[in-house]
């Protein structure tokens, strides 16, 4: 049984989200919300409407909304990411600064926290353990958020990251994360047919604010421990690209002696596709492939030994550091 309403979560999700795209663009267009080209960071051709996250969100709940029974942790994540798709919506019309988008997200992170979903780790205390989930959330959201920065690439990173959490939950029997991830996934796979180069939609604040949201509380929902008791570091691997992305932005940024979260083309799929010559469509086929390679980590962590996944954390450090020092030197405008 399970099996059958997982196929129709994915279907459901995929189709509401391939015909409600085109009245998101519609509505966004109506309304004026769009992303306008200004010459420095959006070198798209034409204004883009936003509007493509509340579309994803909407393809995302509908089928849990219909075959699920609600309890404490999916009120909490559905209650939490509609608020930051307000803000988000709001941020998107220029209506907030800053600041008042900072507090709604700690204050949507704090009911997350509210709702039972917190990291366990048996060897931290209670207190730490709650610190940690607080951090973890507010830098996931605030990571996704700064990587949607080229057409299809928090989108496809999305969704490898939900399929990746979806293929882990079978093997832990957990249904709801099975059907949170696999209606994400499906609802942003179909939405990269509009988000892919040249893009005719873009998610917006509000989409890539909840995707950190969902993807960040998967993330310490999901049992990563039952063979490998040090595979909990497996939620790195699941979201290494935005939070390697959001870590190198902030220190090239503070190194130049510019704020953290002021924008600027430091981010490293911009200096990859400088220095490589290649197309956006080619840089985020590069990244997904990287992305690929790392959830390919996460399902053998899951599966080995504590020294494997000290062998494999170790690799990938490396690889992030040489590619890191690398993309560094390219000089950007």
């Amino acid at each position: 049984m399970s099996e059958v309403i997982l196929v129709f979560a994915f279907i459901l999700s995929f189709f509401l989200t391939i015909y409600g795209t085109p009245l998101a663009q519609r509505v966004a267009f109506r309304y004026q919300l769009l992303d306008q080209p200004d010459g420095k960071l959006k070198n798209q051709a034409q204004p883009v409407p936003y509007m493509g996250g509340v579309i994803v969100y909407f393809a995302f709940i509908s089928p849990i909304s219909l075959v699920f029974a609600f309890n404490q942790q999916l009120l909490g994540i559905l209650f939490a990411s509609s608020i930051l798709l307000l803000v988000g919506l709001f941020d998107d019309f220029k209506a907030l600064t800053p600041g008042i988008k900072f507090l709604f997200q700690v204050v949507a992170t704090y009911i997350l926290l509210k709702s039972g979903i917190v990291i366990d780790l048996v060897f931290f205390p209670r207190w730490l353990d709650l610190g940690l989930s607080f951090l973890w959330i507010l830098t996931v959201v605030n990571a996704f958020n700064i990587i949607d920065i080229m057409d299809g690439f928090a989108a496809s990173i999305g969704a490898m990251s939900a399929l990746t959490i979806f293929i882990i939950s079978l093997y832990t029997n957990d249904f709801l994360i099975s059907i949170l991830a696999l209606s994400l996934a499906a609802s942003l796979l179909a939405f990269l047919k509009f988000n892919w180069e040249p893009a005719r939609i873009y998610l917006g604040d509000a989409g890539s604010m909840i995707l950190g949201l969902i993807i960040g509380s998967l993330t310490m929902m999901l049992r990563y421990t039952r063979f490998n008791k040090l595979a909990f570091v497996s939620s790195l691997f699941i979201l290494g690209i935005p939070l390697f992305d959001l870590a190198y932005v902030c220190i090239l940024r503070i190194m130049k002696g510019k704020m953290p979260f002021w924008g600027s083309p430091d981010h490293f799929a911009l200096r990859l596709r400088k220095k490589m010559n290649w197309s956006s469509r080619q840089t985020v086929s590069a990244v997904v492939l990287l992305q690929l390679f790392l959830s390919g980590a996460v399902i053998v962590n899951f599966f080995s030994t504590p020294r494997i996944t000290l062998i494999v954390s170790i690799v990938f450090a490396g690889f992030f550091l040489v590619l890191g020092v690398v993309l560094g030197r390219v000089k950007m405008e």
